[in-house]
């Protein structure tokens, strides 16, 4: 049993500690301190006196040390001169050595650096920390471990508070990252003439990548790509279509580094270690060969880490392969449980944050399938074969090895079911029989050909280059089969985010199903999971129905105005906004929308509605129209010249979906009691109107109006007449600053101001002054209006 290893039910009790925070259980420091010494006491006694609530003690110690672990992980204890001390927001000049090479990103490029010395025009002072830079228009010609001086604009880390988003703090303070920067001017990096010292194993390692490269760079696409991602751990000339593909197949693993990799690594050199050792009689009278063989596969393994860059999450699988070694090595391999168990406590205690890394969620879990489910799966598959009467062996052996290719892709899939569909709002369904083929080609052939190749290639023959050439061969197989699955009809199951209680039955469910032994309590888990799976599913889905009033949310979002409606009947309308795009980079989308809308567990938009389009929120509403139903899109006129407007017209196109043009018809619908029109400004009688659109939502007496980024020319011929008669205003915060907003709060008073935006703080404090106007700002968290018959209600969601 699983709960008679005291390491596993340690760790899950500090896991437990550290998960708690994230669904809102969370104790001041003082208490946790407080707690904790108390039960170390109390535990020291039971101990003494043999009592036998040491254990349940000792379960409560660990979970009180998880929540401590990670608050010290999220607000350790900063030295004066660290960065996030520093003068927020003025221009800096700080000096600092290159922990990363420069990565592509949304808005240019970023990397990290690690500050020295820091200056505002006068004496030079010491200054320690990490610094996100953000915002490089091109890549710097720089290595890490390089001195650079930047003038930075330091700022604090900001995230999106929004139901269902992801959280920006955990993730760069899992990274040792606590203040963020952005170029002052544009201003490039000046490199110093000295050169920082760095580690001999740093140094290396830098060195044996550049050699890697410079001979996979002879390798034509996408063999290139795929090689650096296998041998390097270097993910960024992966193309977006061949990651759209390995996605939908469930694929996307056999070009990460990971435990499957390293695995086959260790493998692959046993087996061939193993087999040199049994080429010699004498060697196998005097030696153990299957230990030695093992002892020489251990370091191989960490070559492999050390060149891929030694991540975190290579570190993780490096530390499982390796302490399952080392297990064998000692004879007590069987506890496999155990080796899972002292991996994570390991990585937990010297780094709590990594347990909110989708790469621990998805290795630890995939793992446990592998060691909990796939013996269930492959059960079938060798009765089967039993039950035959004397098969020819490669009859038997092709079954078996089908069953175990088979059930371990399965049982990895269903373990991580849970957390790939609230990370990518979609499960792999029939495509994962592709890993029958892309495991053992890629895993198996393609990945040992080419670390082969790179140990051989000092040699004066062409091996190298024919490993290669036979393994591009092979890939390029794999890939086209890949791409042709992922291009079946239904490979992929949209689904919205589980919340924390359908992913507790869903467990509940597989548990009690695949590893109950007993008949009656593997009967009566399944049925208890299946029915609260199915009844929180049915509750989501009638919760919107029984809503007599109208729901407005207004997310925290950069650069875009994105609202959410439910109207009466559970009638979704989605209204979005960007502002002016003059930067040059590619059109992005809005993650926070898309988080919020699957959060929600909303599957069909009913009416998407576009004020304006801008290359700040044309990828967003591509987005929306890819990963939602949308029956309705209507946009405010214009010909954009942005390509995802035009896929985004073409894709609705092809599904036969209503596509109107505002600037031809203006939108006035009546839904469920609530009507929703919109206004835009018309020069004269003769041109159509164009610019950005207000739109408005009547409910019960009650009017909210939802406003974009405007013009100039829109504010100065725009008639106040338009903002009569409304209770609450949604808009951009920048737009508060300007005379048109200020001229309308003076005359008119609406009850409520709910500002959105990058610039919502200093908008709302300018307007917070005015008597009986509530202004809310989302960047303190998304604000959610709920009007029926007794009025208007303001919530704002409080990030636990």
């Amino acid at each position: 049993m699983l709960w008679s290893r005291p390491l596993a039910s340690l760790t899950l009790a500090l896991t437990a500690g550290i998960a708690s925070p994230a669904l809102g259980l969370t104790l001041p420091k003082v208490w946790t301190s407080t707690l904790v010494a108390a039960l170390i006491l109390l535990l020291v006694i039971c101990c003494w006196r043999r009592l036998s609530v040491s254990g349940t003690i000792g379960l409560a110690l660990f979970w009180l040390l998880g929540q401590g672990f990670y608050q010290a992980a999220l607000e350790p204890a900063h030295p004066p001169c660290h960065v996030r001390f520093l003068p927020q927001n003025v221009p800096l000049t700080i000096i600092g050595i290159m922990q990363s090479q420069p990565a592509k990103a949304i808005e240019g490029y970023r990397l990290e650096l690690k500050a020295s010395s820091w200056s505002a025009g006068g004496a030079w002072q010491p200054a320690e920390g990490k610094i996100l830079v953000q915002g490089l228009t091109e890549a710097p010609a720089l290595v890490p471990g390089a001195r650079v001086a930047m003038r930075l604009k330091l700022r604090p880390v900001e995230e999106l508070l929004n139901p269902g988003s992801s959280r920006r703090r955990v993730a760069l303070a899992r990274q040792g990252i606590f203040t963020t920067a952005r170029l002052c001017n544009d201003l490039q990096p000046v490199r110093l003439a000295s050169r920082a010292s760095v580690s001999w194993s740093v140094s290396w390692r830098e060195s044996a990548q550049a050699y890697c490269r410079g001979l996979l760079d002879k390798q034509p696409q996408p063999a290139r790509a795929v090689y650096k991602a296998l041998l390097l751990g270097d993910q960024s000339e992966i193309s977006q279509p061949l990651w759209q593909a390995l996605g939908r197949t469930g694929t996307s693993h056999v070009i990460s580094v990971s435990g499957l990799h390293l695995g086959l690594i260790s493998g692959f050199c046993f087996c061939l270690i193993f087999w040199l050792l049994r080429r010699s009689a004498w060697l196998l009278q005097h030696l153990n060969a299957i230990k030695w063989s093992v002892a020489f596969s251990i370091p191989p393994v960490l070559v492999y880490a050390w060149l891929a860059g030694w991540s975190a999450a290579t570190q993780r699988s490096a530390l499982m392969i390796v302490a399952f070694l080392i297990l064998l090595l000692l004879d007590r391999h069987r506890d496999l449980y155990s080796i899972l168990a002292l991996a994570a406590f390991i990585i937990l205690v010297s780094s709590p944050l990594q347990f909110y890394s989708l790469s621990f969620q998805l290795s630890f879990l995939s793992v446990w399938g592998l060691i909990y489910l796939s013996p269930k799966l492959l059960w079938p598959w060798q009765k089967l074969v039993a039950n035959r009467e004397e098969p020819p062996t490669i009859i038997k052996k092709t079954i078996l090895w089908s069953g175990r290719a088979l059930s371990t892709s399965v049982a990895a899939t269903l373990a991580t079911l849970p957390i790939v569909v609230a990370s990518f709002h979609q499960a792999p369904t029939y495509g994962i029989v592709i890993n029958l083929l892309a495991i053992p080609l890629i895993g198996g052939v393609v990945l040992p050909l080419g670390f082969i190749a790179l140990l051989t290639s000092f040699l004066p023959l062409p091996c190298a280059g024919g490993m290669l050439w036979l393994g591009r061969f092979l890939l390029e197989i794999t890939l086209r089969a890949i791409e042709w699955a992922s291009s079946w009809p239904g490979v992929v199951l949209p689904l919205p985010s589980p919340t924390p209680w359908q992913t507790a039955a869903y467990f509940l469910t597989l548990i009690s199903l695949l590893g109950l032994k007993q008949q009656p309590w593997r009967w009566i888990g399944t049925s208890l999971g299946v029915l609260l799976l199915t009844g929180s599913l049915i509750w989501t889905g009638l919760s919107d129905l029984r809503k007599p009033h109208l729901e407005i949310t207004a997310l925290d979002t950069y650069r875009e105005i994105a609202v959410a409606a439910t109207l009466p009947g559970a009638v979704v309308l989605v209204i979005n906004a960007g502002e002016p795009g003059f930067r040059d980079y590619p059109a992005r989308f809005n993650a926070a929308l898309l988080s919020y809308l699957h959060w929600r567990q909303i599957r069909t938009v009913d009416c998407l509605a576009a004020l304006t389009v801008t290359k700040e929120n044309a990828g967003t509403l591509l987005a929306v129209a890819k990963d939602f139903q949308v029956k309705q899109f209507w946009y405010g006129g214009g010909r954009p010249l942005i390509p995802d407007f035009w896929k985004l017209k073409n894709r609705l196109g092809d599904d036969r979906r209503e596509v109107q043009n505002l600037s031809l018809r203006s939108m006035s619908l009546d839904i469920g009691g609530a009507q929703v029109q919109t206004s835009q400004l018309r020069e004269d009688n003769q041109v159509r109107p164009k610019g950005p659109v207000l739109l408005r939502l009547a409910y019960q007496g009650h009017n909210i109006l939802v406003a974009p980024p405007l013009t100039t020319q829109w504010r100065q011929q725009c008639p106040l007449s338009w903002l009569v008669g409304t209770d609450a205003w949604i808009l951009p915060g920048s737009e508060l600053h300007h005379d048109f907003w200020q001229d309308g709060l003076l005359l008119l008073r609406p009850k409520i101001v709910v500002a959105t935006g990058s610039e919502t703080a200093t908008a709302g404090s300018a307007s917070s002054g005015m008597p009986g106007v509530h202004t809310y700002v989302t960047r303190q968290g998304a604000v959610t209006l709920r009007i029926d018959s007794q009025g208007v209600r303001v919530e704002q969601w409080r990030p636990q």
